[in-house]
């Protein structure tokens, strides 16, 4: 069944290298303990995510004509996303990202953009978007051609469709605040739910309260905001006014926080297409995050829905 959730954004194929405490000098060698090749990506893990719960979804990605994009096309099909606006640029690389866990569970990353670079307005199908009932937008701040206005554009039309938008970012610590708010702004004003991490919306508003972030964020013009605080939760202030903090969950160890983020983004579109309200959303994406971080890579780990009520059941958390 055709949910009408439209996942836009970007897409990467990641490498996951497990650990990775310490880069080599120029000519030196360090060697590390396990490679893992899968899809990534916000817009890709959100999709996956999403699949994995038993939910359906169309995914608008650019990918490169060559091995790696063959790579992303596959497993899409293979877990029944619909690939129908999947745009392949010819003669172009599709992204790539080296993940180096170190232990503990934080990451880092050695990119190339590739077709998320060249993804623009014009690749994608508008009759998608204008038929979509959740339209979603993930990895804002490093599509270079899409950032900004033309990112408003979609989330226009989308709205003015009765598409209920959404927004996701990348953080990049390169950018300064007025990037930040030159690319970020504009878009915000057709967004129905804004779903930064702390950092993010940090360097957004220049706020370190997350009830101050939330404020100043909802005056830019999107109705719900939620922040993604990591071990510490969430916070969200819907448009109302109304705000929860949502504590994260205790999980015996933290191995990778890849795609942790995503998969929230996931979640939370599972909990809006149910009818849930913001605060039993956040309650459900954060132990989706929290069981993924539990085990190695962003998209492998993904629990399924049932997984994910049992781990709330087992904390007397009761949804639906």
């Amino acid at each position: 069944m055709n949910t009408g959730i439209l996942n836009i954004g970007i897409c990467t194929v990641d490498a996951i290298g497990q650990y990775v405490d310490e880069f080599p000098p120029p000519g030196g060698l360090r060697t590390f303990d396990q490679l893992t090749l899968t899809t990534g990506g916000c817009a890709t893990n959100c999709s996956f995510s999403l699949a994995r719960m038993g939910v359906s979804c169309r995914m608008i990605i650019k990918v490169g004509d060559d091995v790696l994009g063959r790579f992303v096309l596959d497993e899409a099909r293979r877990h029944n996303i619909d690939t129908d606006g999947i745009i392949v640029g010819e003669g172009e690389g599709t992204p790539f990202t080296f993940v180096c866990v170190h232990r503990g569970g934080q990451r880092s990353f050695i990119h190339t953009t590739g077709t998320n670079a060249t993804l623009c307005l014009d690749d994608i199908d508008m009759n998608l978007v204008r038929s979509a009932r959740f339209c979603s937008v993930s990895g804002a701040m490093i599509m270079p051609e899409f950032d900004g206005q033309q990112t408003a554009d979609l989330l226009r039309q989308a709205q003015e469709a009765g598409a209920i938008t959404l927004l996701d970012t990348v953080y990049t610590d390169a950018a300064d605040r007025a990037t930040w708010q030159a690319k970020m702004f504009p878009p915000l004003r057709y967004v129905n739910y804004f779903v930064p991490s702390e950092p993010e919306a940090r360097a957004l508003t220049g706020q370190t309260d997350p009830a101050a972030m939330t404020r100043a964020l909802q005056q830019q013009g999107c109705r719900h905001v939620v922040i993604k605080l990591g071990e510490q939760g969430a916070f969200c202030r819907d448009a109302d006014g109304h705000e929860r903090h949502v504590p994260a969950y205790n999980i015996d160890e933290v191995v990778d926080t890849t795609g942790a983020g995503d998969v929230f983004h996931g979640a939370y579109l599972v909990g809006l297409l149910h009818g849930w309200d913001l605060r039993t959303v956040a309650l459900f994406s954060t132990a989706v995050s929290a069981l993924k971080c539990t085990r190695l890579g962003g998209r492998g780990p993904i629990p399924t829905y049932d997984q994910v009520m049992a781990f709330l059941h087992e904390r007397g958390i009761q949804i639906e």
